[in-house]
């Protein structure tokens, strides 16, 4: 395990899209970037195994009185738990940090609990990211087999949303356009009282994996009105559904099916082989009660396969400070975040 040259940072994006699960955008040299203007440090290390390389990007902020947390967000990008083992005893072994946070897309069962906790990992309090549960859309058929997977309702709705005269086309990243795609999920977390973050926040990404080839915005529009947004953003051969909103406005017209199904069709066309739909219930937890349900009831007309993920472990370099983080540090910290910024810690 070594830190990255300059020449390989300044190449991160392609390391990242070879890792051994496909990479994921939460690793990629943009996002560390862009968490670096909210209080993160992004280093870049690389881990030998084997006959493979792992690019791991690891966000670090300072705690006062306990030192330096690390978080590795949705990473490392390995598919087997010894591979995260050895990242993990490296990281932790450098004595910089006093703990490790790591999330890797590992399948959610209890052999790999068992094997993460048998590596001196502890479950996390919380999962930093809502995305531990997933439905991820294969785009690799052809369009009219790909169009003829999703649920009969869904194909309806596409169709309906057609002959209504909703349009969809990709629009850049700039002011007047960055203000109607928040104002679409200001008007979405109304009507589903999810958190949401500042509009600085998101707007600093949008354009920095814009201008990094890395993010594209969506608007589905009627008769010149904006009905529904979503930006994806995508690496390697992967893509994810990362923001979307949409008004009550001529909700009958059914924008966000259509709109789903261009960026689709837009994502394949460049040779993007899976599109990840974002954060739905898990498995064990499909019911209307579940804050998710309403997400999942929308994103399961493209398929009803959940993927499900071990989610945030920890892993302690400093036993005591550890014990002082989880107590009481990380809930202030999550409370000042909140308090102060309006705003999320991680």
């Amino acid at each position: 395990m070594r830190r990255a040259t300059s020449f390989e940072i300044e190449h991160w994006d392609e390391l990242v899209a070879h890792n051994p699960d496909g990479g994921h955008i939460l690793q990629s040299r943009a996002w560390g970037e862009f968490k670096r203007r909210h209080g993160w440090q992004p280093l870049y290390w690389l881990h030998e195994h084997g006959a493979h390389q792992t690019a791991v990007l690891v966000l670090q902020r300072h705690i006062p009185g306990l030192g330096n947390l690390w978080y590795a967000p949705k990473g490392p990008g390995v598919t087997q738990v010894d591979e995260l083992g050895e990242i993990v005893d490296t990281l932790r072994d450098t004595r910089r940090s006093f703990a490790v946070k790591v999330e890797p897309e590992l399948p959610e069962d209890a052999a790999t609990d068992r094997a993460l906790a048998e590596r001196g990992l502890v479950k996390a309090q919380r999962d930093v990211q809502i995305t531990r549960a997933t439905i991820i859309v294969d785009l690799t058929p052809d369009e009219d087999a790909l169009l003829a997977s999703f649920k009969p309702k869904t194909r309806y709705n596409i169709r309906l949303a057609g002959r209504r005269g909703v349009t969809v086309e990709p629009v850049a990243a700039d002011e007047a356009n960055i203000d109607a795609m928040y104002e679409l999920m200001r008007s979405t977390q109304s009507r589903a009282a999810f958190t949401l973050r500042p509009k600085d926040y998101f707007a600093g990404y949008w354009r920095l994996h814009e201008a990094a080839g890395q993010g594209q915005m969506f608007f589905a529009r009627r008769n010149g009105e904006i009905l529904a947004g979503l930006y994806a953003t995508f690496i390697g051969c992967k893509s994810w559904y990362k923001d979307g909103g949409s008004t009550k406005s001529h909700a009958e017209v059914m924008a966000p099916h259509l709109l789903q199904w261009e960026a689709m069709r837009w994502l394949r066309a460049r040779g993007i082989r899976s599109y990840d739909l974002v954060a739905v219930p898990p498995p064990g937890s499909l019911h209307e009660g579940h804050r998710l349900y309403g997400l999942y009831r929308f994103k399961s007309g493209f398929s009803d396969t959940i993927s499900e993920f071990v989610g945030t472990w920890d892993a302690a370099a400093s036993r005591r400070r550890y014990q002082i983080w989880q107590a009481v540090a990380e809930p202030l910290a999550h409370q000042w975040a909140y308090r102060v910024h309006h705003d999320l810690f991680y």
